[in-house]
């Protein structure tokens, strides 16, 4: 006869949210359960919760509380199916869009429809980037709901008669800036502008996106941006305001050769495994395994694994600022469409190798001020190179270039992965077309052809 584990022994069979066992006061702690965990989550995080600090939130027992969940991750994905059901009552009530004065308001009904979802379920929407990383077992019913989701879409701009995009590509792309538009406006990296100029700089994007031959008149009910002389400083992620930090040192200086191969292997182990396995999911076992060194061999170099991703944040800053001077020389107006796609091709072996990287920054995963110093300054100098080159687009369109920058940002971190997500086997040619063509008809866009 098969042995039970320990968790087997403990549990009965589980209280769903409609089992007729559970009655009033089992429902009763089961909600509280979930309240809690929400909060834990919120103040906490989801790596950083754990089974026990629920139960005792809760004011229950472990055991107790594996009689209506298995896990962490199950409670998650409950709160994920409401908050996703709601995305999904949403999408259902859209009204026709297309290249008009409905199809617009219809759009901007929508957008502002889901950033009102968002701001409802913000909790979960933000640990939703957390849990979107490989090594989770949550992830699988992620990316579940997001093809569902995408495909729901896409059929919606099929009967649009989009053109230009394919309607598959171009729900990814929609789904995958507005989400992370909605991200960054949660958080407080958008320029201080109000909500209604941000829901409006975005429904004038994906409109422009979808509809790039929109007449201009269309627009007349969406303010004009203000003219800015010189471009606002941003946030940064995580950081505080005016913080100065010391330089990240780089554990390959002064090294001998021998040294420094060994260090530059674990390196580049680290963002390897960052991007497989999230930086939560790694240890040092696996990093010491992938690199094929003894443990002791990586804490001779790093004290923690904290120490692997500031070095690895330090390297990410330096190809970055390489990648924001060739960026910042593009003009979409001359030799742009070319020099786009040139400039593509080389951030997306960039993006893959740091995507891990950039995930922890995203997250939050660490408030080292040497960390958040980086991070802040990368994310300015992005900022402002976006800001130049749309700079040289003649756009009559209302869309505010602050906000233009700030999906650009979001169009860059999300949509590489997003589309490997939906098509693993595409080729990267096809993936930096489709990048480029959304930036093209979205943000660089002068208008109707005359």
């Amino acid at each position: 006869m098969a042995t039970q584990s320990e968790n087997e022994t403990l549990r009965r069979e589980g209280y769903g949210p409609t089992s007729l066992v559970v009655g009033q006061r089992g429902a009763r702690t089961r909600q509280r359960i979930v309240e809690e965990t929400l909060r834990l989550f919120e103040s906490q995080g989801f790596h950083a919760t754990s089974v026990d600090s629920i139960a005792k939130a809760a004011g229950t027992s472990r055991s107790t509380l594996y009689q209506y969940f298995e896990s962490k991750e199950q409670i998650f994905v409950e709160l994920l199916d409401e908050c996703g059901s709601a995305l999904m009552r949403v999408v259902r009530r859209i009204g026709p869009l297309g290249p008009t004065r409905l199809g617009f308001d219809n759009l901007h009904w929508w957008l502002g429809e889901w950033a009102y979802v968002y701001d409802k379920y913000a909790t979960m929407f933000v640990q939703w980037a957390s849990v979107d990383t490989p090594g989770t077992s949550v992830r699988p019913l992620v990316a579940e709901f997001s093809r569902s989701y995408n495909a729901r879409i896409a059929r919606r701009l099929e009967s649009s008669e989009i053109t230009g995009l394919d309607p598959l590509d171009a729900a990814v792309a929609l789904t995958g800036a507005v989400h992370r538009f909605n991200y960054f406006r949660h958080m407080g990296y958008t320029p201080g502008l109000s909500s209604d100029q941000l829901l409006d700089g975005l429904a004038v994007f994906v409109q422009l996106m979808l509809f790039p031959e929109t007449p201009v008149e269309i627009f007349d009910v969406v303010e004009m941006p203000p003219q800015r002389p010189a471009p606002p400083a941003l946030p940064a992620p995580h950081a505080e305001p005016h913080d100065e930090a010391p330089e990240i040192p780089d554990r390959l200086a002064g090294l001998r050769p021998r040294a420094a191969a060994t260090v530059r292997q674990l390196i580049d182990a680290g963002a390897k495994l960052f991007a497989e396995r999230g930086y939560h999911g790694t240890g040092v076992d696996n990093l010491v395994a992938e690199a094929s060194f003894a443990r002791g061999t990586f804490y001779k170099y790093f004290d923690e694994k904290l120490d692997l991703l500031l070095q690895l944040t330090r390297e990410c800053a330096e190809e970055m600022r390489t990648l924001v001077d060739r960026f910042a020389v593009i003009d979409p107006a001359a030799d742009g469409s070319a020099r786009l796609r040139e400039w593509l091709t080389g951030y997306l072996p960039f993006h893959a190798r740091y995507l891990g990287v950039m995930r922890a920054w995203l997250e939050g995963t660490s408030r080292d001020p040497r960390l958040l110093s980086v991070v802040r300054r990368t994310t300015r100098e992005m900022h402002v190179a976006a800001l130049t080159v749309l700079a040289r687009v003649d756009r009559p369109h209302p869309l505010d270039a602050d906000v233009a920058a700030v999906i650009q940002g979001a169009l860059l971190e999300r949509m590489p992965e997003a589309t490997l997500e939906q098509d693993p086997d595409r080729p990267a040619e096809e993936v930096v077309e489709l990048i480029a063509r959304v930036m093209e008809r979205g943000l660089f866009n002068t208008g109707p052809a005359r």
